[in-house]
C-alpha cells in the first residue's frame, strides 16, 4: 500500500474535523456518535480510528482546532487595525472585528457562532476543554489590553483607567456578538456599533 503524505494526511484530518463539526452542529456534541462521523466523512472507521482513538480524543482535537483557526484566521484580519498609526476608536474597532468574525463563521456552510457555544458548554464540565478555551479567551484579552494602551496615548479612552479593566469589558461585547448571533441571530456589525455609540455619546438635552 502507497504512502500517503504529509499533505494528504493534513487533508484527511481535516475532513474528519469537519465531518464531525458538522454532526456536532445538528445534534450536538454528546448526542452524535462515532459511527455518524465516520458516516458524514465517508471513510472507513479505520481510517478515522487512525487519527482518533476515541471520540473525546476527537472532541478536544476538533475544539483546539476551532481556537486555533480562530486565532490564525481572525486575529490576522485584524493585525492592520491593531497596527494603524492612528488606531481605530472603540466603536470602529469592535465593528471591524464583528465583521471579521460574521466572515469567519458563515465560511463553513452552517453557523460557526453555535460551534462555538457548544465549545463553551462543553468547557464547563470537561478540564480539558476547559484549558483550551481559556487559554485561547486570556491571550485574546492580552491582545486587547494592548490595543487599550494605544487608546489611552490617543486619548480615546481614559488614561487613568486600567487597560486590562477595559480588555474584559471589549471580549465581553465580543462574545456576546458571538452568543447573539448563535441564539438570536438578528445582530449584526453595524447595528452593534451604532448602539455603542448610542451608549457611549455625551446625552444632549
Amino acid at each position: 500500500m502507497p504512502k500517503i503524505t504529509e499533505k494528504q494526511r493534513d487533508t484527511r484530518r481535516e475532513q474528519i474535523l469537519t465531518a464531525a463539526w458538522k454532526c456536532f452542529h445538528s445534534r450536538g456534541i454528546h448526542a452524535t456518535s462515532m459511527e455518524q462521523i465516520i458516516r458524514e466523512a465517508g471513510l472507513s472507521a479505520g481510517a478515522v480510528y487512525l487519527y482518533f482513538k476515541s471520540k473525546e480524543e476527537l472532541i478536544l482535537s476538533a475544539i483546539a482546532a476551532q481556537m486555533t483557526a480562530v486565532r490564525d484566521e481572525v486575529l490576522p484580519l485584524l493585525e492592520p487595525l491593531l497596527g494603524k498609526a492612528q488606531p481605530e476608536t472603540p466603536a470602529e474597532f469592535i465593528h471591524e472585528v464583528t465583521e471579521s468574525i460574521a466572515r469567519f463563521t458563515s465560511r463553513m456552510g452552517f453557523d460557526l457562532n453555535a460551534v462555538i457555544l457548544m465549545c463553551w458548554s462543553e468547557a464547563q464540565t470537561n478540564p480539558k476543554v476547559n484549558v483550551i478555551v481559556r487559554s485561547y479567551q486570556k491571550g485574546y484579552r492580552k491582545s486587547l489590553s494592548k490595543l487599550v494602551e494605544r487608546w489611552q496615548k490617543k486619548g480615546h479612552v481614559e488614561a487613568k483607567a486600567d487597560p486590562d479593566d477595559i480588555a474584559k469589558a471589549l471580549l465581553s461585547f465580543l462574545l456576546g456578538f458571538i452568543a447573539q448571533s448563535a441564539l438570536i441571530g438578528d445582530i449584526k456589525p453595524r447595528s452593534l456599533t451604532r448602539g455603542i455609540n448610542a451608549l457611549i455619546a455625551p446625552h444632549s438635552k
